[in-house]
């Protein structure tokens, strides 16, 4: 797999959307690189050292923001909501923010080592890759197992709504073999 390709390996590019899907190999030490084209798109991602704060979410994928000022609200919301929970909770409130809330950084040239826990979460290491996508101006990571699990969905949905404009891949000619 090669990462950074231009946009223009995908016909779909040439629509002028938003949107960019792809899949990053995963490099030794939990290293992956951002597409260029993806970090074009945010200016917090060419940042030189920038930190960013990965937001773990149901359905194996985390949102990408910059750290500031997103990480450190979160952080600044956790001390607050933590500070005025019962005694009891405190830690079990504290366990879960760590599994939500994950730290990175990235550099100049687009690299970034998935933190283990993320890593873990996005199944990366069994993998050998994650799933960058970008849509409505904002950037995820996804398991990639789980992208393909919802593929079907996405065509049909496709399916569903270019039938009458996207051409039927059956022809005539398969109507001539038969099945015994």
């Amino acid at each position: 797999m090669k990462t950074g390709r231009p946009p223009s390996w995908n016909p779909v590019a040439s629509l002028g959307r938003a949107v960019w899907t792809d899949v990053l190999p995963l490099a030794s030490k939990g290293r992956v690189v951002l597409p260029v084209f993806v970090r074009a798109q945010f200016d917090w991602l060419s940042v030189t050292g920038s930190t960013l704060l990965a937001v773990v979410e149901t359905g194996a994928r985390a949102e990408i923001l910059p750290w500031v000022p997103h990480g450190e609200k979160a952080i600044t919301d956790l001390q607050s909501m933590i500070d005025m929970a019962e005694e009891r909770d405190k830690d079990e409130l504290a366990l879960a923010a760590m599994d939500r809330f994950i730290r990175m950084s990235i550099d100049a040239a687009g690299r970034t080592i998935l933190p283990s826990p993320l890593a873990s979460y996005l199944d990366a290491e069994t993998a050998g890759c994650v799933r960058v996508v970008m849509r409505n101006s904002r950037l995820w990571f996804w398991s990639e197992r789980t992208w393909q699990a919802e593929r079907a969905k996405r065509v049909a949905l496709l399916a569903t709504q270019a039938s009458t404009v996207i051409p039927s891949s059956t022809s005539d000619s398969n109507a001539s073999i038969r099945q015994d």
